[in-house]
């Protein structure tokens, strides 16, 4: 069998940088998922990993510009990356009257786990919904 590739390879080079970020509360993020045992609000799947579960504390309302949200529970979900993804880029939302989730095909009519001890605020919903209807229906 012919090799295909080269036997050696230059190394990318590397730049310095500097950024300002959000400092997010992580004890936060650790506690959705704690409450939901890093499963998956829409889908309801448990990744496992090395490392531990894979979770992601997800922000309904984002926390920089132009959103300025809260880094608070009520402003949270616990999602798996994929449903994380597809949040963030608007495709999907979650109904702040009822929590059903509107925009994903294969879950139609179904509603998100949502946990008596995690107190979602509908502000944040109805504020992603907003978004959601604008990327949509522009």
């Amino acid at each position: 069998m012919k090799k295909s590739l080269k036997p050696s390879y230059e190394s990318p080079a590397r730049v310095t940088s500097t950024t300002n970020r959000i400092q997010r509360n992580v004890k936060v993020s650790e506690k959705v998922k704690e409450i939901y045992n890093h499963r998956c609000q829409v889908c309801d799947i448990f990744l496992p990993s090395p490392s531990g579960p894979i979770a992601i504390g997800a922000h309904i309302q984002g926390l920089g510009r132009p959103h300025n949200g809260p880094d608070i529970i009520e402003n949270m979900l616990c999602l798996c990356p994929n449903h994380h993804d597809q949040f963030d880029n608007f495709s999907y939302y979650i109904d702040p009257v009822n929590l059903e989730i509107v925009g994903l095909d294969d879950f139609k009519g179904k509603k998100i786990n949502n946990d008596k001890r995690h107190k979602i605020n509908d502000e944040f919903l109805q504020y992603h919904k907003e978004l959601f209807l604008k990327k949509v229906f522009k």
